[in-house]
């Protein structure tokens, strides 16, 4: 079985706290891209991972630990061989990580008959990571607890854009410790319009955020912000066709960038 594990933006973001355990509460509005990742999953005997990128290959892959998760949750002795196709960039917030593991729960659940009801599998997700939940959804969901607690949202209108990104990438664990020093970024989640609580931490920490939302706007996008904890960055453009030269510009100053659409 073949398998799209696609990226994801947050249109909002709020830090609204940290819980005892030391996570952090959030208030975020998740949207899934059609910017994705392949993964092709199949049965066998035993568990085998391998991907295009050998640096991601080994037992701390959040593929392997979301199948390891799933055989166990479902009591099945069974395995699969799992190949992750990547190119998703790593670090850039948009979730390719969870996506890919949310990819493998989905398929491996479809391959041994559904042993687990959506609930349980979103249940499984959240143990594997926060925005695990989210990327076994799918679609646009208002994201709220450390984000796994969902409340599906209305689609609305397709965005089409183009999302960027330098060589160097941010740390989460770094930019939360770098907002809860400076909590005046954490805001009222209830206001309206694009915002993203991380993005004043992260300008500081790499000017490049700045540079690529000032050209993604002078390259046409009628607004520019950073996804996630960064450090990847998406511009908002009228139409499809506008996001294909916009793209190959950025490309050819250095940067990964790609146009795309929501879902």
């Amino acid at each position: 079985m073949k398998c799209k594990a696609f990226a994801k933006i947050n249109l909002t973001l709020a830090i609204t706290g940290i819980r005892e355990d030391g996570y952090h509460t959030l208030h975020t509005v998740m949207q899934q891209v059609s910017l994705h990742d392949v993964l092709t999953v199949e049965k066998a005997d035993s568990l085998t991972f391998t991907c295009t990128d050998e640096t991601l290959s080994g037992e701390k892959n959040l593929c392997v630990k979301g199948a390891k998760a799933f055989f166990a949750r479902a009591s099945i002795s069974g395995g699969a061989n799992v190949h992750l196709e990547k190119s998703l960039p790593m670090g850039a917030g948009m979730g390719g990580g969870s996506a890919d593991c949310a990819a493998v729960l989905n398929a491996l659940n479809g391959l041994y008959g559904n042993p687990l009801t959506e609930e349980e599998l979103l249940a499984l997700g959240a143990t594997l990571g926060a925005d695990v939940p989210f990327c076994i959804k799918g679609g646009k969901c208002l994201c709220t607890g450390i984000g796994e607690v969902l409340t599906p949202l209305p689609s609305g209108e397709t965005l089409y854009l183009v999302i960027a990104k330098g060589k160097e990438s941010l740390s989460t664990p770094e930019m939360y410790r770098r907002a809860d020093a400076a909590r005046a970024c954490w805001s009222n989640p209830e206001r309206e319009g694009f915002y993203n609580d991380f993005e004043p931490v992260a300008e500081a920490v790499l000017p490049e955020i700045s540079h690529l939302k000032r050209r993604l706007t002078e390259l046409g996008a009628s607004f520019a912000m950073m996804t996630g904890s960064g450090s990847a960055v998406f511009g908002i453009f009228e139409t499809e066709e506008a996001t294909f030269p916009a793209a190959e510009a950025l490309r050819n100053e250095g940067f990964y960038a790609k146009p795309c659409h929501t879902l």
